[in-house]
């Protein structure tokens, strides 16, 4: 199912003392908890450190999660050096769990900034052309006071997001000043905004620049503490199942829900308008509340491989790397030199069906690592099957959404491939097309897939009829 991990890193990695520009920053060190739903997830911790021209920045996360009953636990580092004006000079970044781990580095050079990205014993390189400068996501807010920014304006900056390896647009907006309790102490602080990716972090900054507390979607709060609250209390942390805490109960009981081919639901409490939910398979028939009709197709198209139209979905990404040797190596011997792209998708979802083993991941899902790895949950499968069906010639893409499962609805993984029309691939589930309880909302690359986590916690779905 899928899982709220990405973006809760990407939203503590926004967390951060921010000195104001009048105050001379030497050297800071702060603990936080994180909390989700008001239960204590983990803690992060982040240290700033000026040499003599430039400053930087350490964030160290550790996170608990039981998932399906199963701990886990994720610990990630990002390290960033910047300009005095805290402009991206460079940064590390790396991600380890039980079963996986993952390091990229990279570094601005002449408005080109490359990256390095390991995985699986593996490099590879990507290269981006920067038009504007580019701060880590970690001083946002630090800009803004040193740019002393006006209240009720919204100002934009690019900022790059280390967790997705991309550059992103974000909104900063001061709001105004307010009185806030934290820890049984008073604050007269400056409540601000910074949204990403359509979410946005809230956070109250006292007179210096530091941030006291910060509450991002899905009820996601991060603290400041000492460091004696951040570490303690390691116990209680891993009493959250993750998945069970933002799933969606239904009323409406339906037998055999994988062969389901009908199915019109209202979604209520969501803010759908960034959505692209729109497609051959889903119609909106009303909004506000948002009423779905999903029809699942009697038949499905072919085309003869490879594939030349829908480019972009052929391309490898830094967690899709179609164009590695042992992806494209393993895709050939799945696929046989298959033309017939109908038989060679069909071929790829049996082979990622019955050989990865479904479990529950705290992961930044990479497909070099599911293949060697053979296991994962639905983001896990999702990305090793789009991997194998770039490297064989066919456009293929990552859905996001929610999926029937025990009477409730879950947040889940699948794919989409392009034959002449977009058909719908479940490999976790082995299924082609997917079963009609399969509900989009979003699709593409993780940045896209993260405008989910806005919702999630918030939505409720009636069953208003199947078939």
């Amino acid at each position: 199912m899928k899982k709220c991990l990405l973006i809760i890193l990407g939203l503590v990695f926004v967390s951060c003392p921010k000195p104001a520009s009048n105050t001379k920053i030497d050297k800071i060190e702060q603990w936080s908890g994180v909390y989700l739903q008001k239960q204590k997830i983990g803690y992060s911790l982040l240290q700033i450190q000026k040499e003599k021209d430039y400053f930087q920045f350490v964030n160290r996360l550790k996170l608990k999660l039981t998932m399906m009953g199963e701990l886990e636990e994720v610990l990630s580092n990002f390290i960033g050096t910047t300009d005095t004006n805290f402009a991206l000079r460079s940064f590390e970044f790396s991600f380890q769990s039980k079963r996986n781990s993952f390091n990229a580095s990279g570094m601005i050079k002449n408005n080109q900034l490359t990256i390095e990205v390991k995985s699986a014993g593996t490099t590879k390189v990507i290269i981006d052309t920067l038009n504007e400068i580019v701060y880590p996501v970690v001083v946002l807010p630090l800009v803004a006071i040193k740019k002393q920014f006006q209240f009720d304006k919204d100002y934009r900056l690019k900022a790059f997001d280390a967790t997705i390896l991309k550059t992103i647009d974000a909104k900063i907006k001061l709001i105004k000043k307010e009185k806030i309790n934290i820890n049984n102490k008073d604050y007269h602080l400056t409540k601000m905004t910074v949204t990403m990716l359509n979410m946005t972090t809230t956070m109250w900054v006292d007179e210096n620049g530091i941030s006291r507390k910060e509450e991002s979607p899905p009820a996601m709060t991060i603290i400041e503490e000492s460091r004696e609250q951040a570490l303690s209390d390691e116990s209680a942390i891993s009493k959250i199942d993750i998945l069970s805490m933002f799933s969606i109960s239904v009323d409406t009981l339906i037998p055999n829900p994988r062969n389901l081919k009908y199915l019109k639901v209202t979604l209520w409490n969501g803010d759908f308008s960034d959505f692209d939910i729109a497609d051959n398979y889903q119609i909106i028939l009303q909004n506000n509340p948002l009423i779905l009709e999903i029809k699942i197709p009697e038949s499905i198209a072919t085309a003869q491989l490879p594939i030349v139209t829908k480019p972009e979905f052929l391309k490898p990404t830094p967690y899709i790397q179609s164009d590695d040797r042992e992806i494209k190596n393993q895709a050939a011997a799945i696929t046989q030199n298959e033309k017939d792209g109908l038989k060679a998708v069909k071929r790829i979802l049996d082979w990622v069906y019955q050989n990865i083993n479904k479990r529950a991941t705290a992961s930044l899902p990479s497909a070099l690592d599911v293949l060697k790895n053979r296991e994962g949950d639905c983001n896990e499968h999702a990305i090793l099957f789009a991997a194998l069906c770039r490297a064989t010639g066919i456009p293929c893409q990552i859905c996001v959404g929610l999926v029937y499962v025990n009477n409730k609805f879950y947040y889940h993984a699948w794919n989409k491939v392009f034959l002449n029309e977009w058909i719908t691939v479940d490999p976790t589930f082995g299924q082609m097309p997917v079963d009609a309880t399969h509900i989009k909302l979003a699709e593409g690359d993780l940045d896209q897939q993260a405008e989910v986590l806005k919702i999630v916690g918030e939505l409720s779905i009636n069953i208003l009829s199947y078939k």
